[in-house]
């Protein structure tokens, strides 16, 4: 056992003393007949120093007496294996202490909360999920608590309907607070209903995700992917457009669809207005590299190698210069093709280890899009790089 974690173990010890001592003294002061401090106590602590846990553990729980105190030290201990790793001795610990019938009903409440969490911890996600149901039907003040875990496995396990239920009513105990997550939640069933090619039942959903976040983008996407898929191309376009105002990071994500809808209904036009505004207020790589593409499209080669030579001198990026080196290939003489061409394997190579992706909140990064963060859990916390790797 490292030596931190047994000096930690230690101090509990050292409190469950402190604690039982002072509830001696209380005694002998009001009376009572005081019992001497447990010899059990002291065996512990000599387990304890001799790194045998499993029997520290047990000579603790039988040496302390349960109160509002212990209580707190027990649930502490618990939490110091849960930390370490050692999950399997954080459910002994909450176990053995629900078995004590001198527990308070709220007290019981609380450590099979924490009992719950642990069997979360460990995987044993049906036990986690049918101690969280008892518990979120009952009034106490741990029933937010209890929700919130509840929500977090169904998240995991991928039942969006179940844990729409369980966001709405954390929604009304605890206000807008978990509108965005509704939000998303509401998207997974859309998209649901789309690999089932049910259109009109995803637009419901998406129109109760927006009314729970009239900001949400990933709303606006699929909708957008929705439109465009029914031939309502000005529809799509505006509903994409709408992005840039909802949250501007995001209209990289958006740039395919539109390029793609704007082509086919002859608004080549009005796509070009809409980049140049995004453009002037948030530059990034993708705008300007789908307005080189857009001059490209023309036949003006030489604008496009203007252009996006300018905004690489305002703006570096490795991906801007990697589409600059594409279009040069064009246009070298043999005697620095070689050249070129090894600029642009390193490019390649360069933005092939290069994630696309980073969560804002964790850290988390990767080169597909994760609507739900695989590092921290976080929804709609993921956006493109930004800076010279990326935006």
């Amino acid at each position: 056992m490292p030596d931190v974690a047994l000096l930690a173990l230690i101090i509990v010890a050292m409190l469950a003393g402190y604690l039982l001592g002072r509830t001696e003294k209380k005694k002998k002061k009001d009376h009572f007949p005081g019992r001497p401090l447990s010899k059990e106590y002291f065996v512990g602590l000599n387990y304890l120093l001799n790194e045998q846990t499993d029997e520290a553990i047990e000579t603790f729980i039988r040496a302390l007496d349960i109160n509002n105190d212990t209580v707190d030290t027990y649930l502490a201990l618990g939490s110091l294996f849960c930390r370490k790793g050692e999950v399997d001795k954080s459910i002994r610990v909450h176990q053995d202490l629900l078995a004590r019938p001198s527990l308070t009903p709220l007290q019981s409440i609380r450590v099979q909360l924490e009992l719950a969490k642990d069997y979360m911890t460990a995987g044993l996600f049906d036990r986690a999920e049918a101690m969280l149901v008892d518990l979120s039907r009952q009034n106490h003040k741990y029933r937010v608590d209890a929700l919130e875990q509840l929500l977090k496995i169904y998240e995991r396990e991928k039942e969006w309907q179940q844990a729409v239920e369980i966001a709405e009513s954390l929604r009304k105990l605890s206000g807008e607070y978990y509108a965005s997550r509704l939000a998303h939640l509401y998207c997974e069933i859309a998209e649901e209903k789309l690999l089932h090619n049910d259109r009109s039942g995803a637009r419901k959903f998406i129109k109760t995700a927006f009314s729970r976040d009239k900001n949400c983008v990933r709303a606006s996407l699929i909708l957008g992917q929705i439109e465009m898929e029914e031939g309502r191309d000005r529809e799509a376009v505006k509903v994409l457009q709408k992005v840039s105002i909802q949250d501007n990071r995001y209209v990289p994500l958006t740039l395919e669809m539109l390029e793609t809808v704007c082509h086919r209904s002859h608004q080549q036009r009005a796509l070009g207005s809409y980049l140049a505004r995004c453009l002037n207020e948030k530059p990034g790589t993708a705008i300007i590299l789908a307005m080189t593409a857009q001059l490209m499209n023309s036949r003006d080669e030489v604008s496009a190698i203007e252009f996006l030579t300018s905004q690489l001198r305002r703006q570096p990026s490795l991906k801007g210069l990697n589409a600059l080196i594409n279009i040069q290939l064009n246009h070298s003489s043999e005697p620095s093709l070689t050249s070129i061409k090894l600029l642009k394997e390193v490019t390649d190579q360069m933005l092939v280890s290069k994630p696309v992706y980073q969560c804002f909140s964790c850290g988390f990064s990767g080169k597909e899009m994760h609507w739900h963060c695989p590092g921290c859990d976080g929804w709609g916390t993921l956006a493109p790089v930004q800076g010279v790797e990326g935006e």
